[in-house]
């Protein structure tokens, strides 16, 4: 990857070490060190965390996501209402850390896993056709490119959720 490319992902990177430092931080503070309560507060602190980057500026995050995203391209009322889901999905995961019962687990869990893989095909998609798009992920308060990165961060999120789904079956 080049110099660019790299500094271009800093302000990704960067709220990603945030997300890991913070969940770390809460997991030890909380005792959340069991390994699905970590996973638990890591999917609270990303879906909030770029939820919110997301709802700062509504229209343009709609914007970068419809470029891509195969719900989105179809449904302005889901590319608008995306950034709150991501937010829910946030309290959702917090609640079930202290107040879990196995429906809103699995809820939780199919929810978080549908988003991330719907939003993985529509990244594999525009990567795969070549298309230089900025990536909605933080919205457009930052202005990162669609890469290999993006889609790595969707199918791990859906595939955390998947592990943790697992785990309450």
């Amino acid at each position: 990857m080049s110099e660019g490319k790299i500094k271009s992902l800093a302000p990704l990177l960067g709220v990603l070490t945030f997300v890991v430092v913070s969940t770390t931080i809460i997991s030890l503070v909380g005792d959340f060190t069991e390994l699905m309560q970590t996973g638990k507060v890591f999917m609270a602190i990303f879906f909030l965390t770029f939820g919110f980057f997301k709802a700062y500026n509504l229209e343009g995050f709609k914007e970068a996501f419809k470029s891509y995203d195969v719900m989105a391209e179809r449904s302005d009322l889901y590319a608008t209402f995306y950034p709150f889901l991501e937010l829910g999905l946030g309290l959702l995961y917090i609640l079930i850390l202290f107040n879990s019962s196995f429906e809103l687990e699995v809820f939780t869990h199919v929810s978080a896993m549908f988003m991330m893989t719907v939003g993985g095909a529509g990244v594999l998609n525009a990567i795969r056709e070549g298309r230089n798009l900025q990536c909605a992920c933080l919205g457009n308060v930052f202005n990162v490119p669609m890469t290999k990165v993006t889609l790595a961060e969707d199918l791990g999120m859906a595939l955390m959720a998947l592990l943790m789904l697992f785990s309450v079956l």
